[in-house]
């Protein structure tokens, strides 16, 4: 059994790992404590409410995670926050909020700050037990530019290039890190940030158990065998 660590566990994408994990010994994160906890008690798992986005909450559970645990095999980044809108239309209704300078900033610091953070922060334990898994939860906008998502683009490139520079540097510390670079999901994952998408729209993105499922793959290959980067979509969404 192994210890693997999720953020942004309490809802779809993070929710369906940890359901399609459940067999593992899980330590899940997130900011939603009462979906959380629900997430937490079907898996039988630890929790932890966590802003990833916040430097010092991060360093105090991941103290309490090296008092009580001897090892962590993996950690998954899946921790996110959706903005959308072309600079020019920044100041319509419908994106005038979601686009407000304080929101920019917390979805770069969630995205690119928080997954960062958090693989700076495990590096040391896994370094030190000599090896370790790391799987990054990123986006199809980290692998193309998607014009009408200018900051979403930015966080997941952004979080992509980290990846890229540090492979090869992880590796020679037996340490294997895969970006998963899903497509459109059908999660709330837009409605929370109050752009919700058409349902003919929705139907042609994944379901969070396909991406999870794409993760599972992952975490099972031999440990030798590294996949930097994989994509994947529905089929109806290109």
């Amino acid at each position: 059994m192994k210890n693997v660590i999720i953020t942004g566990a309490a809802n779809g994408v993070g929710k369906a790992i940890a359901n399609v994990l459940k067999e593992e010994n899980m330590i899940l994160i997130d900011i939603d404590e009462n979906n959380l906890k629900q997430v937490s008690e079907k898996t039988k798992s630890k929790y932890y409410v966590c802003d990833v986005a916040d430097d010092k909450q991060i360093i105090k559970i991941i103290d309490d995670i090296k008092m009580n645990y001897k090892k962590v095999d993996c950690l998954i980044n899946c921790a996110g926050m959706w903005i959308s809108g072309d600079m020019s239309k920044t100041e319509e209704p419908i994106y005038k909020e979601m686009n407000e300078l304080s929101r920019i900033k917390k979805v770069i610091d969630t995205n690119v700050f928080g997954t960062i953070a958090m693989i700076k922060s495990i590096f040391p334990i896994m370094k030190k037990q000599g090896y370790g898994q790391i799987i990054n939860i990123n986006s199809q906008s980290g692998v193309m530019c998607e014009p009408p998502f200018p900051i979403y683009n930015a966080s997941k490139t952004g979080s992509s290039a980290f990846r890229k520079a540090i492979q090869n540097d992880l590796a020679q510390n037996n340490i294997k890190i895969t970006d998963v670079c899903p497509g459109l999901i059908q999660t709330e994952f837009y409605k929370r940030a109050n752009n919700e998408l058409p349902e003919n729209v929705m139907n042609t993105g994944l379901t969070p158990e396909h991406v999870a499922n794409t993760v599972k793959f992952v975490f099972d290959l031999p440990h030798e065998i590294t996949i930097p980067s994989i994509e994947v979509r529905n089929i109806k969404n290109y």
